[in-house]
Parts: structure tokens; C-alpha cells; sequence
């Protein structure tokens, strides 16, 4: 059973709590043999490959997140102590100094024939997954621009596993990697990793008036408290919201407007005001059939009722 939060104990016929003993990992490979095989359940990213050998480097997992067009380079780790940014950097510069071995590797996966130009190069990360991080680790990446992610991963008796994120301050003030000041996807001239910064929330914010800004925070912290488990994916268009890697709402703010998609197919939304518009035939950013214009604070709490029907579905799934 897979997780992602961190729990030690379970009711049995209410007689109260069991105890689940930490039994570990006995090798690095059991681990990257658990998360290969639940890639996409864990990370929403698709695996391309294992043991992928580029450059210098042999990579433990190579991933693809199909929003972003960017490849994930995962990285296992049985022991904490290690660096974690020298090698990320490392492999990331490996990465974007061996493209086309990346993209003959995609090809090769889901038989398609798609040049350099088709992948977003600024948005490559690494994820090391290990049994734990020491606090100098943790610190080293607190930064939402580094393109590194760490997750402890630990292993239970009964087969229980949990897969804990370790999450970043929301503006951690560390060295800043600038963008390049127009996206640049898919573009050649990123050959090296300090080009390479993730976007964050801040990013979309700053396309916002404050009364656009306002909005938005009171429909997040609404969405955020229905449960610790959902949490704010940004992209370089819009800002996504999801729980356990299902995508429910995605936002893109506009100086005068909010804009909003839900992830619902049309005809599965009961909007009684019938304030939503279809776009399952039209061009739209975010994923869903349904497109909210927000433009004051009138149906704040309607509209979070809205979006709610979409999370729920998406958790059910």
C-alpha cells in the first residue's frame, strides 16, 4: 500500500491502535524497483527507463512529465550521507548536453517521431528518493527555484510504504537562477542548468493586479483547507491544483480576471447559476471542460462549491 503522508499506526476493530514496524529497504534496487513500477502514481510523471546510461552518468530512472514536456531524472539514495546538489546539477547538465539521447528515448517509448523543439528543457528536475535527508540536505534545496525535489521514502511490515515530500519555503531567499525573459520551449540555447529554474506561484502572481491576487489567495487557502493532502502545482500558463497527482482546477491570473478550469468533462458539473462556460471545443489553457471567469469576490464560496465537485470526482477516481 502506497501513501504520502507518514503514518506509524492503524485501527483494528476498534480495539485500538496496531504498531507498524520500519523494516527498510534491503538494497538501493528494492526501493527503485517499488517507485519504477508506481511512477505515475506517485510523481505524475510516465517511465521511460532504468539504468539509463548517458554521458558519463548512468541514471537510476528516467521519467517524463507529459504537462510540462520535460524529462525527470530520478535518483535513489540508501544512505544520507551525500550531496544531493552537485550531483543534480551534474546530471542535469549531462541531460541538457545529451538531448538527443533524451528525445530518442522518448521516442522509442511511445513510438513518436518529435525533435528538441517539442520538450520544454527549463522545466528538467531531479528527485532523489531516500530513506531520509539529513537537515543539511533539506536546507541546500529550500530553494523553489532549484530544479531538485527530494521525497523520504519509507518501508513498513503488511507491505505499507509511505512517500513523504519535503517541501520547500515558499520564498526561500537563497542564490536566485534567473529565467530567460521569454519561455523558451523546446529552445536549443538551453545547454546548461543554471538556466534552469522551475516556475513558482510567485511567477503567476506577479501577472496579477492586488485585487486579482486577493481573489486568488481567498479561493486557494479555501481549496488548501479541504484537506493537507492538496497541493499547488505551477506550470509556465497556469497555476494547478491536485490531490495525490489528480489534477481538479487549474487558474491563470490576469490583471483585471481570474480565469479557472475544471477538471470535469462536460455534462458532469452541476452549476446551477450557470456561471461556468464550455470549452470541450475550444482552445483553453488548464485541463476540464469548464471555464470560470472571476472578476469579483460575488459567488466566492458558489465557485469553491464548483471547484469541489471536480476534486471530489478526481479523489474517487
Amino acid at each position: 500500500m502506497i501513501g504520502s503522508a507518514a503514518s506509524f499506526y492503524f485501527f483494528r476493530d476498534y480495539l485500538g491502535l496496531v504498531s507498524i514496524q520500519p523494516i527498510g529497504f534491503k538494497v538501493e534496487r528494492e526501493m527503485q524497483n517499488i517507485i519504477e513500477a508506481n511512477t505515475e502514481k506517485l510523481f505524475g510523471d510516465k517511465f521511460l527507463n532504468s539504468e539509463f546510461a548517458v554521458g558519463n552518468y548512468r541514471m537510476d530512472t528516467v521519467a517524463y512529465d507529459d504537462e510540462l514536456k520535460a524529462f525527470v531524472i530520478l535518483e535513489y539514495k540508501n544512505m544520507t550521507k551525500s550531496s544531493v546538489v552537485d550531483q543534480g546539477y551534474s546530471y542535469l547538465n549531462t541531460l541538457l548536453n545529451h538531448k538527443a539521447d533524451f528525445v530518442l528515448l522518448y521516442n522509442h517509448v511511445f513510438d513518436m517521431n518529435q525533435s528538441e523543439e517539442h520538450f520544454d528543457w527549463t522545466q528538467t528536475k531531479v528527485i532523489f528518493v531516500a530513506k531520509g535527508f539529513t537537515q543539511y540536505q533539506k536546507d541546500a534545496v529550500d530553494n523553489p527555484e532549484l530544479p531538485i525535489e527530494l521525497y523520504e521514502v519509507k518501508k513498513y511490515a503488511n507491505n505499507y510504504l509511505t512517500v513523504n515530500k519535503i517541501e520547500k519555503h515558499a520564498f526561500a531567499q537563497t542564490a536566485h537562477l534567473s529565467k530567460p525573459t521569454k519561455p523558451l520551449s523546446g529552445s536549443k540555447s538551453i545547454d546548461d542548468a543554471s538556466a534552469i529554474a522551475p516556475y513558482t506561484e510567485e511567477d503567476q502572481l506577479n501577472n496579477g493586479s492586488e485585487r486579482t491576487r486577493l481573489l486568488y489567495q481567498q479561493l486557494r487557502d479555501g481549496i488548501l483547507s479541504w484537506d493537507s493532502s492538496i497541493e499547488v502545482k505551477p506550470t509556465k500558463f497556469y497555476l494547478g491544483f491536485q490531490d495525490q497527482n489528480n489534477r481538479f482546477v487549474d487558474f491563470h491570473i490576469f490583471k483585471d480576471r481570474l480565469k479557472l478550469w475544471i477538471n470535469l468533462t462536460h455534462g458532469e458539473l452541476n452549476d446551477s447559476l450557470g456561471i461556468s462556460r464550455d470549452v470541450s471545443h475550444v482552445g483553453h489553457w488548464g485541463n476540464g471542460d469548464y471555464e470560470i471567469v472571476v472578476e469579483n469576490d460575488k459567488n466566492l464560496e458558489y465557485i469553491l462549491s464548483l471547484i469541489k465537485q471536480g476534486w471530489i470526482a478526481k479523489t474517487n477516481l
